[in-house]
């Protein structure tokens, strides 16, 4: 029985006060299935005993199943807006227009002419899309190497030069180990093609060649925990193969 009906049913029994409870509760779901028992009653103005005698009230064994039957109807309650569905799918079209615009042929050019190209990735998704690219890429004979880890990118930093090529993908483009990558190969004055989300983070500022989208983060519905398209580097991953793939006919057409 969901706490509606509860309160209904026991609405003959229940104060001024009682109601008084119930309606900061109906009103405030979110934020009371995070407050204890002492800061409902803070906010209500009210002992903490005005709290549980209202609990019990309902028939409840005490705070701790208001609070989790306050959790399962707001999982049970879906506030997703349909809306965000449509605006997905004009900034998915964002993102190929922007690819099929931009001017990658300095980037192209370093890409192919790099003597090694390696791929950081800040998280799971990033990891997955660095990946996608070694694997298109293979396709045109071309070895990409994904680094995995701390101990491997430090490493790998011992033996780098000018003439390798770097490829950093962040949702951000303010993670901190990325940030501090970056730091090291502007030193070292290694090309960097940054992949990240629209913004004003260390990736977007400082890499030599850069492509972005623009992705909305919006709600689930479900314990307001937010979501974020990552659809979006796989549309550049793919692109920047069929670009790839483009230059090269374009550059064996002219010798």
């Amino acid at each position: 029985m969901r706490l509606e009906e509860l309160v209904s049913q026991k609405y003959d029994s229940l104060n001024e006060t009682d109601l008084y409870i119930w309606q900061y509760i109906y009103h405030h779901k979110r934020q009371c299935q995070k407050m204890s028992v002492l800061e409902l009653a803070q906010v209500c103005n009210l002992s903490h005993t005005r709290i549980l005698s209202f609990t019990k009230k309902l028939g409840l064994e005490g705070y701790s199943e208001l609070k989790f039957r306050i959790k399962w109807e707001l999982n049970d309650e879906s506030t997703f807006d349909p809306a965000i569905i449509d605006k997905s799918i004009i900034e998915f079209n964002d993102t190929l227009q922007r690819m099929k615009h931009v001017d990658l042929d300095a980037c192209l050019a370093k890409l192919d002419q790099a003597k090694r190209i390696f791929i950081y990735a800040t998280g799971t998704v990033q990891q997955n899309v660095a990946m996608e690219l070694k694997r298109e890429f293979a396709y045109r004979q071309k070895v990409m190497h994904v680094t995995e880890g701390h101990d491997e990118l430090d490493t790998l930093l011992k033996y780098v030069t000018e003439q390798d090529f770097f490829i950093v993908i962040s949702y951000s483009g303010d993670h901190e180990v990325a940030t501090n990558l970056m730091k090291y190969l502007k030193r070292m004055h290694i090309p960097i093609l940054g992949i990240c989300k629209d913004g004003n983070g260390y990736v977007q500022q400082h890499s030599d060649y850069l492509l972005t989208f623009q992705a909305s983060d919006f709600p689930t519905g479900y314990f307001d925990i937010e979501y974020s398209i990552t659809g979006h580097f796989f549309l550049i991953s793919n692109m920047l193969f069929l670009k790839y793939l483009e230059y090269k006919s374009n550059e064996e057409s002219e010798s």
